[in-house]
C-alpha cells in the first residue's frame, strides 16, 4: 500500500474496550505485571500492526494541551505531522470530546489542517479523504454512537458526540434524497456525509480496510458534491 496516513485520536481516553493491558513494574525487588487500563493510544498500536507502521504518522502526544499555542505554532507542528499524508483516519472515541475549548485540542485541529490545501515549502499539500473509525466504548458496544432501527432498517449517528468540525461534515451532502418511516427523514444517498464513518469492528476483521479508505477517497475526490468545512469556529 502507498498511501501515508496520519492517525488523529484521543490519547488518554479511557472510555473505550478493555484490551487486556498490562504494565511491567517492579515490587519487593522483583519484575511482574499489573493491570492497567486501555486508552484509545492502545488502538493505535492495532491499527500500526494492521496497516504497517511505515504508512502511518501519529497526532496527539499524552496530556498536550494547545491553550498556550499560537495558531502559527499549531500550523508548524501539523505541517511536519500531516503534510506527507494523503489520509486522516480519526479514531472517535466516546470520551474524546470534552468540556475544553475545541481549539485548545489537537484533534480539530489535525482535522481542520488535514482538510486544507496548504502550500508547503517546494509543492502544495492537497486535501485529505478523511475517515472515522468508531472505537468500542468500555461496555463493548458501538451504542454510544450508533442506533439501529431495524423497523426502519436505518441507523442513528450521535453526532453530538463528535467535535463540532466533524459534525458540521457529517450528512452534508448538497443534493440530499430521503424516505419516511414512522414520520422519520431517512438519508437514502449512498454516501450523505463526507465524513464517512465504520465501525473499528468491520474496519479491522471485516472487508479489507482498503475498500474504506477507498471509499473515503472517492468522497473526497466528489468534494463539490458536499457542503465541505474546513476551519475551526
Amino acid at each position: 500500500m502507498g498511501r501515508k496516513i496520519f492517525v488523529s485520536y484521543k490519547y488518554a481516553d479511557e472510555l473505550v474496550k478493555d484490551l487486556k493491558k498490562k504494565r511491567l513494574v517492579l515490587k519487593e525487588g522483583k519484575f511482574g505485571y499489573i493491570s492497567r487500563n486501555t486508552k484509545a493510544r492502545d488502538y493505535v498500536d492495532l491499527l500500526q500492526d494492521k496497516i504497517g507502521k511505515d504508512h502511518i504518522n501519529l497526532g496527539e502526544k499524552d496530556g498536550e494541551s494547545l491553550g498556550n499555542f499560537s495558531d502559527e505554532a499549531i500550523e508548524t507542528s501539523l505541517k511536519n505531522k500531516i503534510r506527507q499524508s494523503s489520509v486522516t483516519i480519526v479514531l472517535v472515541s466516546k470520551g474524546m470530546k470534552t468540556s475544553d475549548n475545541e481549539k485548545d485540542q489537537w484533534v480539530p485541529w489535525e482535522v481542520s489542517y488535514s482538510l486544507r490545501t496548504v502550500p508547503t515549502g517546494g509543492y502544495t499539500k492537497q486535501m485529505n479523504a478523511i475517515l472515522g473509525v468508531i472505537l468500542p466504548d468500555e461496555t463493548g458496544t458501538y451504542d454510544w454512537y450508533y442506533k439501529h432501527n431495524t423497523e426502519c432498517n436505518c441507523v442513528t449517528n450521535f453526532t453530538g458526540k463528535l467535535f463540532k468540525l466533524l459534525k458540521d461534515n457529517t450528512f452534508n451532502i448538497k443534493e440530499k434524497k430521503f424516505r419516511e418511516c414512522d414520520e422519520t427523514k431517512i438519508h437514502i444517498t449512498d454516501e450523505p456525509s463526507f465524513f464517512k464513518t465504520i465501525k473499528w469492528s468491520n474496519f479491522m476483521f471485516g472487508t479489507n480496510y482498503n475498500n474504506y479508505i477507498d471509499i473515503a477517497i472517492n468522497i473526497k475526490n466528489n468534494k463539490e458534491q458536499y457542503d465541505v468545512h474546513i476551519n475551526l469556529d
